[in-house]
């Protein structure tokens, strides 16, 4: 039993790690939507698509910056969870040596 709960905050660390992971972006940046249709008493030439390039880059940037967070929130969660494994680990070291 003693030696689970030296164990127990690796493992809870390795499951935080593992929730974390399932972090995704949701698309929060904004885009626009157009009706392409076109009347039948319009020509065909008279609809043209709007130029949409600068909000696509915004829209990578969006998410490129979601996923970002995601991965450095994941990264300190791990960071958490091992640095709690070393101190338990510390702390049944110095047990062990104060026992002797």
């Amino acid at each position: 039993m003693k030696h689970l709960s030296s164990i127990l905050p690796l493992l809870l660390g390795v499951l935080m790690v593992g929730c974390a992971s399932d972090f995704q972006s949701t698309g929060s940046g904004s885009s626009a939507t157009y009706d392409y249709s076109v009347t039948p008493n319009d020509p065909p030439s008279s609809v043209s698509p709007p130029d949409t390039t600068a909000q696509d880059a915004i829209d990578r940037a969006n998410q490129q910056m979601a996923n970002d967070a995601a991965n450095a929130a994941a990264q300190q969660q791990f960071l958490a969870g091992m640095a709690a494994a070393q101190e338990t680990m510390n702390n049944a070291n110095n047990q062990a040596t104060s026992n002797n």
